[in-house]
């Protein structure tokens, strides 16, 4: 399906237009929004809390967990002062002393108007840049000497 955009556009919605547009969408349009985004790499989740009274929620996957960085609010563009939503930075962190700790970075958007107990939010996923990639395996090492030598 072509959409018509030049070559070169990136999709790069500022933290407004997701809370504005893609998290209000979602919330009041369910699974009618979905499906008009399935190429696009936004995940739509509901945060659950470790226990019914906990104020904290559950960030496990797999073996490890999204650590907090820090958060901040979201305002609208066109009355600085109305706060629409909250953005929290995430870092991976797995088993201790794991490659992929720090490897990958989210950010979880909510909208400031919502059930805390089941709040929707949209993440976004990305490699951090400033991790190095991890040192060569034993046989990618072997294959190295092997073409070197």
């Amino acid at each position: 399906m072509e959409l018509g955009y030049p070559v070169g556009v990136r999709f790069h919605p500022t933290d407004q237009e997701i809370v504005d547009y893609y998290l209000q969408n979602r919330a009041a349009l369910g699974d009618q929004f979905r499906s008009r985004m399935k190429n696009l790499s936004l995940s739509f989740t509901h945060r659950r809390k470790l226990s019914p009274t906990a104020k904290r929620f559950d960030r496990k996957v797999g073996s490890g967990t999204w650590s907090g960085q820090y958060s901040r609010e979201v305002v609208a563009e066109d009355d600085h002062s109305v706060v629409i939503g909250i953005r929290r930075e995430f870092r991976y962190e797995g088993v201790r002393n794991s490659r992929q700790n720090g490897a990958w970075l989210m950010q979880e958007y909510q909208i400031t108007s919502g059930n805390d107990a089941t709040t929707l939010v949209l993440c976004t996923l990305r490699k951090n840049p400033r991790k190095p990639p991890p040192p060569p395996t034993d046989q990618k090492r072997s294959v190295v000497k092997m073409t070197q030598g």
